[in-house]
């Protein structure tokens, strides 16, 4: 087989937006984000997925805002100019953070190219209205268009070792104690006197009795 493996209409293929070519009303960057926070990203991608977290920034003092139900979307490019798999995590986290994801491919299948080492970009481009009555008017081209971009660099260092950023186990979250059986022979909770040995536990943390001339547990 080929590498990558011949285009098929089977697999599923990264949809390419380029968003880093579309014309914008407004352009911001990591240095100044203006709407968005990108957090839990990992300094270097290394080959694997890794999670991070898009936010919102409070927009109060900005002449704009996002406009009501405007999308947002994010679109990871190697220095190369290869589009790196990407996507929302289904994850219900009603607190106004989106946790997203990254992975980079050893076979990225839309192209028979691979993804190089060095600086690409995450682009996130959104919606943005008037944020008050005076704000400087957007231009009428750009109104209910996809018309912020701002642009993050990464790092992509495919075969750095231990790289990868943490995986989601559970959305809920509870507290529990640790179920099973210990030994205190040398431990702060002393053995009843005459006993041989330290105390054991049921699973439910109720300790055996144990008989102090034989240090046998009954």
């Amino acid at each position: 087989m080929s590498f990558p493996p011949e285009f098929s209409s089977t697999l599923t293929y990264e949809n390419r937006y380029d968003l880093d070519e579309i014309d914008v009303f407004m352009e911001s960057d990591a240095t100044n984000p203006m709407f968005f926070s990108i957090t839990g990203l990992p300094d270097k991608l290394s080959y694997g997925k890794h999670y991070f977290n898009i936010s919102l920034l409070d927009t109060t003092d900005n002449n704009y805002r996002l406009r009501e139900n405007s999308k947002i979307l994010f679109e990871f490019k190697s220095i190369n100019n290869i589009v790196i798999k990407s996507d929302v995590v289904e994850y219900n986290q009603r607190n106004g953070v989106g946790t997203c994801y990254v992975e980079v491919l050893t076979d990225p299948m839309r192209t028979r190219d691979t993804i190089e080492d060095g600086v690409g970009t995450l682009v996130v481009v959104t919606s943005l209205t008037e944020n008050y009555k005076n704000a400087p008017k957007i231009p009428s081209k750009f109104i209910n268009a996809m018309n912020h971009r701002c642009t993050f660099p990464i790092d992509v260092r495919k075969n750095l070792i231990n790289a990868s950023s943490p995986v989601i186990l559970q959305s809920k979250h509870e507290l529990k104690t640790t179920f099973g059986q210990f030994s205190f022979v040398k431990a702060s909770i002393s053995p009843r006197r005459g006993a041989s040995g330290g105390n054991t536990y049921t699973t439910g943390g109720i300790p055996y009795s144990i008989n102090p001339t034989e240090g046998q547990t009954s």
